[in-house]
C-alpha cells in the first residue's frame, strides 16, 4: 500500500503536530528520490537546496579530517530527517552523504520550504519549536557522545 507524502511527513517527529492541511502545504513540491548503495547526495562543501526525510533506508554522514580522511560522523536511517542546518544559517553542506543500502527519500526544496513558511506564521512558529526541539536533542546527545571519548581517551592515554 503506498502512502502519500502527507501521511509519511506526518510520522517524521519534525512534522508530527501538523494539520493535513499544513503538511499538503509542505508536500506540493516535496521530491521523492532514489539512491542505491553507494551512491552519494551531496558532497561536503556543496551548496545546499533542499533537507530530506528517509522513508527508507540508512546513510551515513562523512566529513573530511585535516589529513583528507573521511570519518563517519554519523548514521541516518527510516524516519530520520538530515541536511536542515543550510536552510537555517544558509552554509554549506557539512558532510558527504552516502546510502549504505537501497534508500527512498523524500526531497523538501528550501525556496518552497521558506515560501510556505512565510506565508503562514502558525506553521512557521511549529516548524522552528520543532526543529529546535530535534536540534537540541542531537545537541545533548552528541554532549554526551563528546564527555565518553574524553573519559576513553584519559583511560587509556
Amino acid at each position: 500500500m503506498q502512502h502519500s507524502i502527507e501521511e509519511i511527513l506526518k510520522q517524521i517527529y519534525l512534522f508530527s503536530n501538523f494539520s493535513v492541511d499544513e503538511l499538503s502545504k509542505i508536500a506540493e513540491k516535496t521530491k521523492y528520490k532514489v539512491l542505491e548503495q553507494g551512491d552519494a547526495l551531496y558532497q561536503e562543501g556543496n551548496e545546499a537546496k533542499a533537507f530530506y526525510v528517509v522513508m527508507y533506508g540508512t546513510l551515513k554522514i562523512l566529513t573530511a579530517t585535516e589529513k583528507g580522511d573521511d570519518v563517519n560522523v554519523t548514521t541516518i536511517a527510516t524516519g530520520d530527517h538530515f541536511g536542515e542546518f543550510p536552510f537555517l544559517d544558509q552554509g554549506k553542506r557539512a558532510g558527504t552523504v552516502e546510502a549504505m543500502e537501497r534508500c527512498e527519500l523524500l526531497e523538501i526544496p528550501f525556496d518552497h520550504l521558506q515560501r510556505v513558511l512565510d506565508a503562514d506564521k502558525d506553521l512557521a512558529l511549529k516548524f522552528y519549536k520543532g526543529i529546535t526541539t530535534y536540534l537540541v536533542k542531537r545537541m545533548r546527545l552528541l554532549t554526551h557522545d563528546l564527555a565518553y571519548a574524553r573519559e576513553l581517551k584519559k583511560k587509556y592515554t
